[in-house]
């Protein structure tokens, strides 16, 4: 749960013709492909990027040579070199995609003032800022973290462990400095400086003074204590949380949101940004439903637990045995399985390899399960397996429309309570 994975690339183009920056946004849903593009070389080339080694996009082209872009489960937004932006929005499948991120990642924000409906990459841009501000916020109210670092240096005066090999190289024959290895409690860590770089970045692309505001305030605090620097992706993989730094995770994943795959040069003042971002809807919908599913057996019993990606019993022994994970498992008071779910962000209704998904986690330990969709125009669809457990399919309210983000949440957490109520007393 909680992780928000792939694709982002930023560019810096320094010269944008008025006519491309004029043009209007290319907008598309997702799963779905547009009507062929007269785009420019460098525009072409930007996407074709995007769309490498299993992108967000895919690029083909007509026998024209124009760009045709098709679209899978991710959302979000590329600014093409030319000034025009590329759109990809859910399938009216979200009323309130800021309040949908932050329950995925478990983070309240307040630095947006009034919630737009997901329209552009604007609003796509500023939820993304907002979430990303709101938990820097909560990571400076706690503190930077700092560690040890080895230093290796030039001193007047013995500090640490004196260097003899470098010593000897010294050019004078009675040196009046010292070459010394020592360790230093620092705030310039690959960690922290990755954050301020994304911060930086954040900064320049969100649309919301307000917000925009927000992030530079946050960049001018963290440069009193960690310098900038570049942060290489090879770095940006490598860094690991363990027990000491793990409030540092939800972070560290944003900003390798907008810091992996290509790195450019930082965005500098007056230069047009040319960047990628998009987020991978699969993902966020499994944590929301995790969520929601732990929220409302809660409300049904409040001994019981849920186990996200919670494993289950194999039905078949041998080499052939595959792991089951569905994406949320409800236990009862003695840490019993009773009942299993699994997200499917995808509108149309349920597939047979949904239906035949979950009743293998069904079976492996003989309980009832859920197929939840995000909302759409479809009616709930029930089963029974083996004459006595229930499957059905429900379409949780992502695209209510309700007075407020709480009103949201508890919509879909009530809903969640209500389901598996239903489908644990009719088993």
């Amino acid at each position: 749960m909680k992780t928000l994975s792939e694709a982002v690339s930023a560019h810096t183009q320094n010269e944008v013709s008025a006519s491309d920056t004029d043009r209007p946004p290319i907008e598309l849903a997702e799963h779905n492909k547009s009507d062929p593009l007269d785009l420019p070389p460098e525009d072409q080339s930007f996407l074709e990027e995007l769309a490498a080694d299993g992108g967000p996009l895919k690029v083909t082209y007509t026998r024209e040579g124009k760009a045709r872009v098709s679209t899978s489960s991710y959302i979000g937004v590329a600014g093409l070199p030319s000034g025009r932006r590329l759109n990809v929005t859910p399938k009216q499948t979200v009323s309130r995609l800021l309040t949908l991120l932050e329950y995925a990642l478990d983070v309240s924000s307040t630095t947006v003032d009034k919630e737009t409906s997901f329209s552009g990459a604007e609003t796509f841009i500023d939820a993304f800022g907002a979430l990303f501000t709101a938990k820097l916020r909560q990571l400076l109210t706690r503190g930077i973290r700092r560690d040890y670092t080895r230093i290796e240096s030039i001193e007047t005066a013995v500090r640490g462990r004196l260097d003899v090999q470098r010593q000897l190289q010294r050019p004078t024959p009675v040196p009046t400095d010292f070459a010394v290895e020592y360790d230093t409690l620092t705030a310039n860590t690959t960690a922290n400086q990755a954050i301020l770089a994304a911060t930086q970045i954040l900064t320049r692309l969100v649309e919301r003074d307000t917000l925009a505001a927000a992030l530079s305030r946050q960049a001018t605090q963290l440069r009193q204590t960690v310098d900038p620097a570049y942060v290489t992706p090879v770095e940006i993989e490598a860094i690991e949380t363990t027990r000491l730094n793990s409030y540092y995770a939800d972070l560290l994943e944003l900003s390798r949101l907008v810091l992996q795959r290509r790195f450019f040069e930082d965005l500098t003042a007056g230069a047009v940004a040319s960047f990628g971002l998009f987020i991978n809807m699969n993902t966020v919908y499994e944590a929301v439903v995790e969520r929601a599913v732990r929220a409302g057996a809660a409300q049904v019993n409040p001994n019981w637990t849920v186990e996200g990606k919670g494993s289950l019993g194999d039905l078949i022994d041998g080499p052939h045995a595959v792991g089951m994970q569905p994406d949320a498992v409800v236990l009862d008071d003695e840490r019993g399985v009773i009942a299993v779910a699994d997200a499917k962000w995808k509108t149309g209704g349920d597939s047979s390899g949904d239906v035949y998904q979950l009743t293998s986690y069904m079976l492996a330990e003989g309980v009832p399960g859920l197929l939840v969709y995000p909302q759409q125009d479809a009616t709930e669809r029930e089963s029974v397996v083996q004459g006595k457990h229930v499957l059905r399919s429900v379409y949780l309210s992502t695209a209510a429309v309700v007075s407020s983000p709480e009103a949201y949440i508890e919509k879909l957490e009530g809903e969640a309570a209500t389901q598996l109520r239903s489908i644990i007393d009719d088993s």
